[in-house]
């Protein structure tokens, strides 16, 4: 089952430390709607700009996924709304926040012109296009 046109259920689901630690990581019907918006309306969007494939490092985490990880207990990514990418990018960041509907993206960690990864939310209804940086650990707003 695709949830857009460059990224399956099976992908968005995949997750080593599951595999590794023995721990179902299956979304419900409505996880896998809020997962299909979020594909839909941010990822595949992007991954048609980029024109090339986007590793997805980080989907959907199910609560015992997300608490073997030490994710944040109220983490997007535990209704399907979030996705963590394989992208690094100040200037493609900077697409993302002037282009798409969203309700987080924050450039985490690596340094001020170069992301450890992007992270991606979107919710059906309410989305804040807040935009920011992650640092040490700590969130502040994006700086162009």
């Amino acid at each position: 089952m695709n949830l857009s046109k460059n990224v399956t259920l099976q992908e968005f689901e995949s997750s080593p430390t599951a595999t590794a630690k023995g721990i179902v990581n299956k979304m419900t019907v409505a996880q896998i709607e809020s997962a299909k918006l979020l594909c839909e309306k941010v990822f595949q969007p992007l991954r048609d700009h980029v024109g090339k494939p986007i590793k997805l490092n980080s989907g959907f985490r199910s609560p015992a996924l997300n608490k073997a990880i030490g994710g944040s207990t109220t983490s997007q990514h535990c209704k399907g709304e979030a996705m963590d990418l394989d992208l690094h990018d100040k200037e493609l960041f900077i697409w993302i926040i002037d282009n798409l509907d969203f309700d987080q993206a924050i450039f985490e960690a690596g340094t001020a012109t170069s992301a450890a990864w992007f992270h991606l939310s979107y919710k059906k209804k309410g989305n804040r296009k807040q935009a920011l940086r992650m640092h040490k650990g700590k969130y502040s707003p994006f700086i162009r």
